[in-house]
């Protein structure tokens, strides 16, 4: 039986339907899928935790290799099959519950834990967000081919955007395989890419929201950008008497490393 086989007998046996609320599109390629789990090397991780499971594409060949698999869904439906498929599998945990309002501490330590998933396109900025502000060693996940393009920091590129440059400056990024919209059942709209994160040097989540106001306005000078912080004041009058030349740049010129220095800076004065 094939993947897309599985899943259509899966939704028809317990009559459910894909639900755009939970922006639900089945990953149904088996070559996307064990591309996937090949390259997240779930067994170098003492816990992986798969955000949206769903009928489980991803999380049956990762239930072989991960030491300790736990599984978060929203969707009560989804979590009803689930616990059906794993109700054997001693190293599979499964938890109903908003992936906002789950706290990856209680199963796991960041220093060794993994997060992989399908993620809602309409929520990915938040919940990388939060899977930074939680930490990790490792994180692998789905997003629009778009998206991939935007955090895929390159210095001077105009789609530079503060999370793909805090990412950056914290690890590194890469494409594991792009994902054409057929290999989804049903098929979005869009095409994907799944990227892997590996936090090699993790710093400070504090220090990104001095990120997203030096990417206030990409078009703008960080000097212009910080003047409408009121909490950055003190900052930039620090920066502009000593004449820091990086005042007259754009955030997204520069690179990770550099503006993550002068955002440590910024913070320090600031606090």
């Amino acid at each position: 039986m094939t993947e897309r086989e599985r899943t259509r007998t899966l939704l028809r046996e317990y009559g459910f339907a894909a639900k755009k609320s939970f922006g639900q599109n089945f990953l149904v390629d088996e070559g996307i899928i064990r591309r996937i789990v090949s390259g997240m090397e779930a067994s170098s991780s003492e816990t992986v935790i798969e955000i949206g499971p769903g009928l489980g594409a991803l999380s049956l060949p990762l239930s072989k290799v991960a030491k300790k698999l736990i599984l978060v869904d929203a969707d009560r439906d989804m979590v009803r099959v689930l616990r059906d498929l794993f109700q054997k599998t001693e190293n599979v945990t499964i938890v109903q519950s908003d992936f906002l309002r789950f706290d990856p501490d209680s199963v796991s330590r960041k220093e060794n834990r993994q997060f992989i998933g399908n993620l809602p396109y309409n929520i990915t900025s938040r919940l990388l967000e939060y899977m930074l502000d939680k930490g990790f060693s490792s994180a692998g996940f789905m997003v629009q081919k778009e998206v991939f393009e935007k955090l895929d920091y390159q210095a001077g590129r105009k789609e530079n955007s503060p999370l793909g440059a805090f990412i950056k400056a914290s690890g590194t990024l890469n494409l594991v395989t792009l994902v054409d919209r057929s290999c989804f059942d049903p098929s979005p709209k869009v095409d994907s890419a799944f990227l892997k994160i590996d936090l090699t040097h993790p710093i400070p989540f504090s220090l990104y929201p001095v990120f997203k106001a030096l990417f206030k306005d990409p078009n703008k000078t960080i000097s212009n950008c910080l003047r409408q912080f009121d909490c950055y004041q003190k900052a930039l009058n620090a920066l502009k008497e000593k004449g820091d030349e990086r005042l007259a740049f754009r955030a997204r010129q520069m690179e990770p490393e550099e503006i993550a220095e002068l955002a440590k800076e910024i913070a320090e004065v600031s606090v």
